[in-house]
């Protein structure tokens, strides 16, 4: 980052988080993504759910005790995508927070 983008970052920040500092708005910020990202990946296990009226664990042991179709293997990795995403964004927000807090 060149000393003028700093600059305007830095101007910016306190334009925005007039009470916080700098550190403290780029946690905040990076909160609002892994929020954003939480909310996505929900949504997108909740619509394999609803297709397939079952939870990913149950989906899992059909598709690896068979040989899927090109759709339901795509599927497949598409949910345990987003099952994955879905922890790593909690425990993201758990170490956000605790950032937060402590500042």
């Amino acid at each position: 980052m060149g000393l003028s983008t700093l600059a305007v970052v830095q101007s910016s920040a306190r334009q925005l988080f007039p009470s916080l500092e700098l550190d403290q708005v780029l946690a905040e910020l990076l909160l609002e993504r892994a929020q954003k990202n939480l909310i996505k990946y929900r949504t997108m296990a909740h619509q394999f759910e609803a297709k397939y009226n079952q939870d990913f664990e149950t989906f899992r042991q059909v598709i690896l005790r068979s040989e899927p179709a090109f759709e339901a293997e795509q599927d497949y990795f598409d949910w345990e995508m987003a099952v994955t995403g879905i922890a790593d964004m909690e425990e993201e927000i758990g170490r956000l927070k605790d950032v937060i807090q402590l500042s």
